[in-house]
């Protein structure tokens, strides 16, 4: 996603929170207007996010309607998590065999260093810190195509995990704690194609702990 400062950048990410929050199988309707009134901005800059947000496939525009918050499918669950890892796949066929830049090691430790410090385990917490992840990832993949289709199936699957952390299910923060320690790990160690392997293992990692959460496994669990 592209990179904002300022304001415009917390309203970009005060809306992402807003949809990461809400039930992904449950449509959000976003109004310019009102949310131009909510920031105290025009509507321009508005519109201008709503276009981010599109093209990382959190929102949909419909004629005539407006902007909606794209809508997940809960049977699909495991396939989006499969696509990240085949995403990655793509991204390691084309990286360099090289050590991962400066400034995705840097994020990622940065990010480690918030969580050890800071206590709040909530669920705006748990999307900012997945944000940071995916900003620093994204300077390790030079191909803007890849490079897109890496953030959108990334926050695909935080739409999901932050469900299971607003739910309070345990062991959700020590797991991204843990995950987090291997891709430093990977990051300080390792090379480009070490990194984007790792993550792909660990997103397809979570999809038995997503099934058993959504309860995928009977008909209760199954979208209508």
């Amino acid at each position: 996603m592209h990179r904002m400062v300022g304001q415009q950048a917390d309203i970009l990410q005060a809306i992402r929170t807003k949809i990461c929050l809400a039930d992904p199988r449950e449509p959000i309707w976003l109004k310019e207007t009102a949310l131009a009134d909510e920031f105290g901005v025009s509507r321009t800059p508005i519109r201008h996010i709503l276009q981010l947000l599109a093209n990382a496939q959190l929102v949909e525009t419909q004629t005539g309607l407006g902007t909606q918050t794209t809508v997940l499918t809960l049977t699909d669950l495991p396939k989006h998590f499969e696509t990240y890892g085949s995403i990655c796949n793509v991204a390691i066929s084309v990286a360099k065999d090289a050590p991962v830049p400066r400034k995705t090691t840097l994020g990622l430790m940065s990010v480690h260093n918030s969580l050890m410090i800071d206590d709040d385990r909530s669920p705006e917490a748990f999307v900012d810190l997945y944000g940071r992840i995916i900003d620093a990832m994204a300077h390790m993949i030079s191909d803007p195509i890849i490079r897109f289709a890496h953030q959108a199936a990334f926050w695909r699957l935080i739409r999901w995990r932050t469900q299971e952390v607003s739910a309070g299910v345990e062991g959700s923060w020590g797991l991204a704690a843990s995950n987090l320690e291997t891709a430093i790990d990977a990051a300080t160690n390792g090379t480009e194609r070490d990194l984007l392997g790792i993550s792909a293992k660990m997103g397809r990692n979570h999809i038995d702990r997503m099934v058993a959460y959504y309860d995928l496994g009977s008909n209760d669990g199954a979208d209508a």
